[in-house]
């Protein structure tokens, strides 16, 4: 079978292809032929080496942190599942660096999850940016009176499943995005509003669309030098998160004007989904809720981009271009 390996830190062209003997399961183990593998922000993180933990992980590794599949073949004692059943795999519950990016891969019985007939494979590959949204706006949102929640970066694989979580949750939702072209997209993920986040008048554009009140919870994944501008758009009590910071950390200057505007009474937060590392138990929590909420029907996730595994230096090439809109998905070649 075919596997992604990395045996040092790069661009895409680290990625090589390698064959390598399809494995057998022991007595408690699964064995998942790959359907959906999701490419993401992580995966960038691993192969570059901007995880520090990365350099005391070793070498060579495969990265991937989710995929959705069916059970190949199980050990002699496996009892939950049979071959042919679909399920989800997640890196989170393993305790992994990653591994996904795999044509198969073995999986202890009782860190697999199954997955609902009815639930389509290419829908179930989406769960883990889907889980985050909702673990994102769950926690992050606690004990806040919430009515206008701001998602950047809304077009791309989080921020369509953050837009469309927070729609579901009842918010009223202002996604901002790099260009023209992904206005629709975050439009039909059920976004109230969608506004070009270079617009010199997006502070202004933001307080008319919110009556004056400004933005309760403000998502921000690129932050970058112009991120303080954000400060004026913010309602009193409001929070902003950071998660991923693609454009790297706030300026200092940020935390200058953040004291500007101290009688907001507001706060900033960061997000990472490596807090729950040391006990997965709210992960595997919340990818069942996420599992049901899909299943519902309520949320539908938008068709993603295909590549084939042999194909993923592409995958990865097309994600940090930023051109891309919803999820990018690797599949075996055959």
């Amino acid at each position: 079978m075919k596997k992604i390996s990395i045996s040092r830190f790069g661009g895409p062209e680290v990625l090589d292809v390698v064959d390598v003997p399809t494995p057998t399961p022991g007595p408690f183990e699964v064995r998942v032929r790959a359907h959906a593998i999701g490419v993401g922000w992580p995966d960038v993180h691993v192969r570059t080496g901007t995880y520090p933990w990365m350099h005391l992980f070793p070498m060579p590794a495969t990265p991937g942190v989710e995929m959705s599949g069916t059970v190949e073949e199980i050990g002699a004692n496996v009892t939950r599942f049979k071959v042919g059943q679909p399920v989800y795999v997640s890196s989170a519950l393993l305790g992994m660096a990653g591994s996904c990016y795999v044509e198969s891969l073995l999986v202890p019985e009782d860190l697999l999850l199954a997955l609902p007939p009815e639930m389509s494979l290419d829908i179930a590959g989406n769960l883990a940016y889907y889980a985050l949204a909702l673990g994102m706006l769950k926690e992050c949102g606690r004990g806040q009176r919430i009515q206008w929640v701001l998602v950047s970066g809304a077009s791309g694989g989080v921020g369509t499943a953050l837009v469309q979580v927070a729609v579901a949750l009842g918010y009223k939702v202002i996604a901002t995005v790099g260009h023209e072209s992904k206005r629709q997209h975050s439009l039909g993920a059920g976004a109230n509003e969608v506004l070009d986040y270079r617009d010199e008048r997006l502070a202004q554009q933001i307080m008319s669309i919110t009556g004056g009140l400004g933005v309760d919870l403000w998502l921000e994944s690129y932050v970058g030098q112009n991120f303080s501008n954000a400060l004026e758009c913010m309602a009193p009590w409001g929070k902003i998160v950071l998660y991923n910071a693609v454009g790297g950390h706030p300026p200092a200057s940020f935390f200058d004007a953040w004291r500007m505007h101290i009688a907001k009474c507001l706060s900033i937060q960061y997000f990472s989904a490596h807090v729950w590392e040391r006990d997965p138990a709210p992960i595997r929590e919340l990818t069942a809720q996420t599992i049901e909420l899909l299943a519902s029907g309520k949320i539908k996730p938008p068709s993603g981009t295909v590549f084939a595994l042999s194909q993923v230096a592409d995958a990865h090439r097309l994600l940090e271009s930023g051109q891309h809109v919803g999820r990018i998905f690797l599949r075996p070649d055959n």
